[in-house]
């Protein structure tokens, strides 16, 4: 008896993941856990009391993500989730605009001379200033989804060298 069979009434057979949409989603041999086959990540299956319905958490973190299967694609089943990441998105989009805004006005509201050896360097910092926001963020982002970056850089690796050992 499979672990989909004896715990759950929905079949999970071929749904894709809900962190990497690539891979899908597969029991875990003598485990009671779910895993997908690109992205490595755990998932656990719960049924939730209230609604009846079965929940797809991922185990292999601390944010607590959660998604319902609806026979064709992955939903959302945190709602607290969903209110949290978009003022996390307003804040991170301030993270980045805020402090460019600052050296930009900056730049140009005290001009440097043009004959002067640095004088790219104003301008080079508001640069430098938004690159770095941006990284800090993306890099936030990344660690809180949880997205499997290094899974497509190898699969990006093995397209472009095909003769390698998997």
């Amino acid at each position: 008896m499979s672990y989909f069979s004896s715990r759950s009434p929905i079949s999970f057979i071929s749904a894709p993941c809900p962190v990497c949409i690539r891979g899908t989603i597969a029991e875990m041999p003598m485990m009671e856990s779910l895993g997908c086959n690109f992205c490595s990540h755990i998932f656990t299956l719960e049924k939730d009391i209230a609604s009846h319905q079965e929940i797809l958490r991922m185990a292999d973190t601390i944010s607590t993500l959660r998604w319902i299967w609806t026979g064709k694609k992955w939903e959302n089943a945190n709602a607290v989730q969903v209110y949290n990441s978009r003022w996390l998105s307003i804040l991170g989009i301030l993270l980045v605009i805020i402090p460019t805004a600052i050296a930009t006005t900056a730049v140009y509201l005290f001009p440097t001379e043009p004959d002067v050896p640095l004088a790219w360097f104003p301008k080079f910092w508001a640069i430098a200033t938004f690159c770095g926001h941006l990284f800090v963020l993306l890099s936030i982002t990344q660690d809180y989804t949880q997205f499997p970056l290094q899974a497509y850089w190898r699969q990006i690796r093995r397209a472009v060298k095909p003769n390698q050992p998997r």
